[in-house]
């Protein structure tokens, strides 16, 4: 499963976080509520089920059309910002207006990702190079979403592995384990489930660490990770116990 893998680069300071191979349904099952309310900032007015005339941006209010928004079309670039009730947006002065512009056509905020107007918890912002850029004010919120993603590839690994067998009930990752995962992060993280061994009923999956940030885009369109990486330790489960390990090289933490 040649580009089986989940692509991290963390930066805690600014709340941001861009993915590969975390899916819009990991972000709304990791999360332990949905927004109620999202500005379309792609302007996407077929999905929308709201115009806001003051901002002329299109609208999608309810968890439930938010939830169907999200998981239809997995393959269509998304980009929203949260906020809190109409009246915020209303409020938004025309420089306020230009920053939201400026984030959806850039990827990236202009200054803070976070409004004291629309407080706003999330951005998500679907790149060209096929990656997500993200943002949570509550940074832990990211913690569920990357240990669902991570099961959910385990999962499809371990099915493709053994066809005949009965799915993998897969426990939850140590929160230790996934905090450690983030740090590490920060230099630009591969989990490379495609690269998956079995060695005495344990998985190892290997973990790589970027040798050039400006590479990512390139790396994912072509799965050169290998060429572009240093090999930086294992994240494994043992199927027996049901645990979870994180080896690094020259270290190990787990449970």
């Amino acid at each position: 499963m040649k580009g089986n893998l989940i692509f991290i680069n963390t930066n805690p300071i600014s709340n941001m976080i861009l993915s590969s191979g975390i899916t819009a349904a990991d972000f709304i099952n990791g999360l332990d509520e949905l927004p109620q309310n999202i500005i379309l900032l792609n302007n996407d007015e077929q999905a929308a089920n709201g115009y806001n005339s003051h901002s002329k941006f299109n609208l999608i209010t309810g968890t439930g059309e938010i939830r169907t928004y999200l998981l239809r079309n997995p393959d269509l670039k998304k980009k929203f910002i949260d906020f809190d009730t109409e009246d915020s947006v209303n409020n938004l002065s025309p420089f306020e207006i230009a920053e939201l512009l400026y984030l959806a056509h850039m990827g990236t905020p202009m200054g803070r990702p976070f409004s004291s107007k629309l407080n706003n918890h999330y951005i998500y912002l679907s790149q060209d190079n096929g990656t997500i850029r993200s943002y949570y004010r509550r940074f832990s919120d990211f913690n569920h979403v990357l240990e669902i993603a991570m099961k959910r590839k385990l999962r499809e690994t371990h099915n493709t592995l053994r066809v005949f067998l009965r799915p993998l009930a897969i426990k939850d990752i140590d929160k230790p384990i996934i905090l450690d995962l983030i740090t590490k992060a920060n230099d630009g993280l591969f989990i490379s489930f495609d690269a998956l061994r079995e060695r005495s009923r344990t998985y190892h999956i290997p973990l790589r660490i970027l040798k050039d940030p400006d590479k990512v885009s390139i790396i994912i369109r072509t799965n050169t990770v290998d060429e572009n990486t240093l090999y930086a330790g294992d994240l494994t489960y043992n199927l027996q116990t049901s645990k979870w390990h994180l080896e690094w090289q020259n270290q190990t933490a787990g449970v």
